[in-house]
């Protein structure tokens, strides 16, 4: 008789463990794949604010599924594959865009080049009445020279980001040491 005390506790705990939330396995691994996608695509460079709102999805559902409450779990397996969607798409749009800054910048970067090159061969002829530390600006040229070169091979590599990172870089040493030759007198 004892034993039929406990039968009805057995048969409760029982019931709690079958209808626990199973654990939507096809919806988490759709958004595992979305995501992974995203990655693939470039997203934390082309996208990077789009890529944060997926990796903060991706954040969530895993902690969701560390804690095994199921319940969530689909909601937040479908907010991953959403924004790894969004991040996907926005990765494509910022690849074009990457592509165009690079473009652009590999025409106006050498031609920024010879122009500063002209007047800095103006100031090294001046010698000591240039007014401006010489030795100084033609190393600064030969630095932004190699961002120069090393950023049209990324270019020649499709290496987008990095191309458009040396390029900007080069860019801006060239400006920086065109404005320090103007300053002086030396214009082309």
């Amino acid at each position: 008789m004892k034993l039929f005390k406990f039968v009805p506790i057995l048969i409760l705990a029982a019931l709690a463990v079958a209808c626990a939330p199973a654990i939507p396995q096809a919806a988490v691994d759709a958004a595992n794949a979305a995501f992974a996608d995203a990655k693939t695509a470039q997203a934390d460079v082309f996208a990077p604010d789009a890529f944060k709102a997926a990796s903060d999805a991706n954040d969530a559902l895993s902690a969701n599924l560390a804690a095994k409450d199921y319940s969530k779990t689909k909601d937040l397996a479908q907010a991953l594959t959403d924004a790894s969607a969004k991040a996907k798409d926005a990765a494509a749009a910022g690849i074009e865009t990457a592509k165009a800054d690079v473009a652009k910048l590999v025409t106006d970067v050498p031609a920024s080049a010879a122009k500063v090159k002209a007047e800095l061969d103006k100031a090294a002829k001046a010698k000591k009445k240039a007014k401006i530390d010489v030795k100084k600006a033609q190393a600064d040229f030969a630095a932004a020279t190699k961002d120069l070169t090393d950023g049209q091979a990324a270019a020649t590599a499709n290496n987008l980001a990095d191309a458009k990172a040396k390029l900007t870089n080069a860019q801006a040493e060239f400006a920086a040491i065109q404005a320090t030759l103007e300053a002086a007198g030396f214009k082309a």
